[in-house]
């Protein structure tokens, strides 16, 4: 609801929860959930239909201040606090922009398997 309220007025499609399954929980390091600056939030992202955008979601919302868990001064000193975890937990919140990352530039190709067999063979040979 508070989602529905924040971006009222927006041409979004529908958000869901990210699950395990997701590629983003995936897409370099494993990662079971996703601090930030705060303990680790409810990521959403748009339920991707297949035939759009080869079923990557376009739309990830989150609230753990990943950007403030990652702010550095010009001499790399951390701007901000991390809570409650930490500097392990700021290394984990570097861990979930590398995934960010890598899901915006590789899509869903962990979890497109399909293809595994193939490659293998080819790299056999």
């Amino acid at each position: 609801e508070r989602l529905a309220e924040l971006f009222h007025g927006l041409d979004l499609p529908p958000l869901a929860p990210v699950d395990g399954d997701h590629a983003l929980s995936k897409s370099f390091y494993l990662m079971p959930n996703f601090p930030g600056r705060f303990a680790p939030r409810t990521v959403w992202v748009d339920t991707p239909r297949s035939q759009v955008n080869d079923g990557v979601s376009t739309v990830i919302v989150a609230g753990s201040d990943f950007a403030g868990a990652w702010a550095v001064d010009r001499f790399g000193a951390s701007l901000l606090p991390v809570t409650p975890g930490g500097e392990e937990q700021r290394e984990m919140a570097r861990r979930v922009g590398v995934n960010l990352v890598m899901y915006a530039l590789t899509g869903n190709y962990k979890t497109d398997q399909v293809h595994v067999p193939a490659l293998l063979e080819r790299l056999g040979q």
